[in-house]
């Protein structure tokens, strides 16, 4: 039997209202909605005429329906499907997928098929043992709160997964309808709140907020936030900064995760998400839903390119590494096999070929009679365009303007190039110039224009760079990295100069992107590193303290694989949970202080060379001043003066050089506070934790107690 409760809430829970029923265990509800008018009879128990009632609310105007319901999730299941249109909803989303899948493969050729690539990937810092997709579909019945957080580097499959994802949910979830937004393509609200909002407008237009809200936490509706990034504003900030523009996000996405709901984030990887700030967010949470933080690996190119093709770029003696650029690989893995071969041909000109074959494929789509290098000019003075004015996306009517004044004698003198009878208006030229393959025309659904991938836009952004004669180029950081991108399968000559264009703005990154990119673009590390730390970084076949001396700086979690340390040039310099692969040492002469902990080395004796000692007990100072470093270590946690303390906190914070203790004081204490049990290691190697257990002991050693 339904409890009569359950069932009026249900029904109300959808805009009904119950009305007067005088025959015996019947219920009747009733929504008025324009000039419909609907009622829905439910027998529960009791000998009343259903048929009666029927007749009594059809003279009354109402179009009326006999429900037959086992019990009250049964009730829920009908009304969910009815009022969200489930199958028409599921139709459109499969259509969304199509057009994702076509906007990848057809751009290249229209015999393409799209296949989705499979990456390795960690899911709570841990090794994922299935695929990307299922660890989260897998998961989307439980009966508690989830939050899935997809982090990957640009190009990595963030947006693919995303579709992958609301293509399963769609095709094996018979009672589920996913909320599915693409979040770079919402740029009219600047508050998350709003955002959310309008997506549940567009995307269940006839139904209130309240009620899919309700559904959402019901857990028959998935959330999937595709770009979370995209409204990270300042993100590239400090820690605090950034994290203070996220913290009203999260706690709205929070509001969310109650009963049965899942979210899932789609976001690059970004320092946000590792701070402190983050942690300390995660932790006031545990009680009210689970997190799965899940990393997406870089796809090999083994993935991306089939078999067949890869022997045939080895037999040629092609130098794949240069292909290594999702926009790339995906471009050699949709063409044809004939403009396979005719790409292939020459290594250093696949990136102009790409470009080359995209402006001509233009001109037979839209009968767009502008020459390629024309387009080519077009397309790279918005980029010039955005980076002056610091944007990415913009209005159509913008971007024509755009075109309009940089190129308006040209288009004029293009259109007479058309037949009398075909010739364009100049508004329609510069109309289908804002439609361009290679702009994203998300202004189909209202939103603004932009460069259909971050290849594309750094393509045209290095070269702008690069254009700078000054040697002192200073723009938005935000340009960078995909300038970087963009400029990596190109010739070494090319990747050298843009690597001298960005040398003097690279001191305005932060260390690791400094570091990083230096490498990528120059093959090595000839650069100054002092005074800063680097975290969770990947270095390999270079030379460190080559030319330049390495000071006052701090390693977390990197892994050092066939690099050479030039220890004469290094400074109190410190390793700590690094990984050392096929590693040598050069110039074991004088030098200063380099120390190690819990690193870790392919060879017995690496470690021992490279540092002094690895044995905490040998740095320890006299007693006094190793209570005074374990004091200032836990200080880190609880600071003085306030109430609370924090429970995670960044090795790099902990270990940042001070006018206080010595690094080997500082690492000194931490060992003894490890060894305690006072300190932990934390979710991720660049963290410590405080361990709870012991908090009256550390409340006592600070003095609170």
């Amino acid at each position: 039997m339904i409890d009569p409760n359950s069932l009026t809430r249900i029904y109300k829970q959808y805009g009904f209202e119950s009305a007067k029923c005088r025959e015996d265990g019947i219920y009747v509800f009733t929504i008025r909605s324009g000039h419909f008018h609907n009622a829905d009879i439910v027998k529960i128990s009791g000998h009343g005429d259903e048929e009666k009632v029927f007749d009594e609310f059809k003279k009354s105007g109402f179009a009326c329906k006999i429900r037959k319901y086992e019990n009250s999730s049964s009730v829920e299941q009908e009304l969910f499907k009815g009022f969200f249109s489930v199958e028409s909803t599921k139709s459109r989303l499969d259509k969304e997928y199509e057009k994702h899948a076509d906007a990848i493969t057809k751009i290249h050729s229209d015999e393409g098929v799209y296949s989705y690539i499979n990456s390795n990937y960690t899911i709570n810092e841990k090794p994922g043992e299935s695929d990307v997709v299922h660890e989260i579909f897998s998961r989307l019945s439980v009966k508690k709160p989830v939050l899935f957080l997809v982090e990957a580097a640009a190009g990595f499959g963030k947006t693919c997964t995303a579709f992958e994802l609301l293509k399963k949910i769609t095709t094996c979830s018979a009672d589920k309808v996913p909320l599915f937004s693409e979040l770079s393509r919402n740029r009219q609200a600047k508050i998350f709140r709003y955002v959310l909002l309008d997506e549940i407008d567009r995307s269940f237009p006839l139904l209130s907020s309240a009620l899919v809200r309700s559904e959402i936490q019901n857990g028959n509706v998935p959330v999937i936030l595709d770009g979370f990034d995209e409204l990270l504003h300042q993100s590239k900030n400090t820690e605090g900064e950034g994290y203070n523009n996220t913290e009203p996000m999260l706690e709205t996405i929070g509001e969310l995760l109650k009963n049965s709901a899942k979210v899932v984030l789609t976001t690059r990887r970004t320092a946000i998400f590792d701070g402190d700030e983050f942690h300390s967010w995660v932790e006031s949470h545990n009680e009210d839903f689970e997190i799965y933080r899940i990393r997406i690996s870089e796809p090999t190119i083994n993935e991306w390119i089939p078999t067949h093709r890869l022997e045939e770029l080895r037999n040629l003696n092609f130098p794949i590494d240069r292909l290594n650029n999702p926009v790339l690989l995906s471009y050699i893995r949709c063409i044809t096999d004939q403009q396979f071969m005719e790409a292939i041909d020459s290594p250093d000109k696949i990136v102009d070929k790409y470009f080359n074959s995209m402006l001509e494929r233009e001109r037979k789509r839209q009968d767009l009679r502008v020459l390629p290098s024309d387009q080519y000019k077009i397309l790279k003075h918005i980029a010039k365009d955005m980076m002056a004015l610091d944007y990415t996306s913009e209005s159509r009517d913008y971007i024509s303007e755009v075109i309009f004044d940089g190129f308006g004698d040209l288009l004029d003198s293009t259109r007479k190039q058309y037949p009398a009878d075909e010739r364009p208006t100049l508004d329609e030229l510069v109309t289908k110039l804002a439609g361009h393959a290679l702009l994203d025309r998300s202004s189909d659904d209202g939103q603004g224009i932009g460069f259909v991938n971050e290849f594309v836009l750094g393509n045209f952004c290095s070269e702008l760079i690069t254009d700078d004669t000054t040697g002192e180029w200073v723009g938005n950081a935000r340009f960078v990295e995909p300038s970087v991108v963009a400029t990596l399968p190109r010739s070494n000559i090319r990747r050298e100069t843009f690597w001298q264009s960005i040398k003097f703005f690279l001191e305005f990154l932060p260390a690791n992107e400094k570091l990083s990119f230096t490498i990528s673009l120059t093959g090595k590390a000839d650069i100054e590193l002092s005074d800063s730390a680097i975290e969770n970084l990947e270095i390999g076949a270079v030379e460190l303290g080559e030319t330049h001396t390495v000071n006052n700086y701090l390693f977390i979690g990197c892994a050092f694989t066939s690099t050479s340390f030039n220890t004469t040039n290094f400074q109190n310099v410190t390793f700590v949970n690094c990984k050392f692969y096929g590693c040598t040492i050069k110039n074991q002469g004088v030098r200063g202080d380099i120390f190690t902990r819990g690193c870790h080395s392919d060879t017995e004796d690496f470690l021992n060379q490279l540092s002094q000692s690895d044995n905490a007990n040998e740095l320890l100072p006299d007693l006094n001043e190793s209570v005074k470093a374990q004091i200032y270590v836990l200080e880190k946690f609880w600071p003085r003066g306030r109430p609370t303390f924090t429970k995670h906190r960044p090795i790099r914070v902990i270990c940042a050089y001070n006018s206080f203790f010595s690094q080997e004081q500082i690492l000194a204490a931490i060992a003894e506070l490890r060894n305690n049990q006072y300190l932990l290691e934390g979710d991720k190697i660049s963290f410590l934790e405080l361990n709870m257990t012991f908090i009256p002991e550390v409340k006592e050693l600070l003095g609170k107690s």
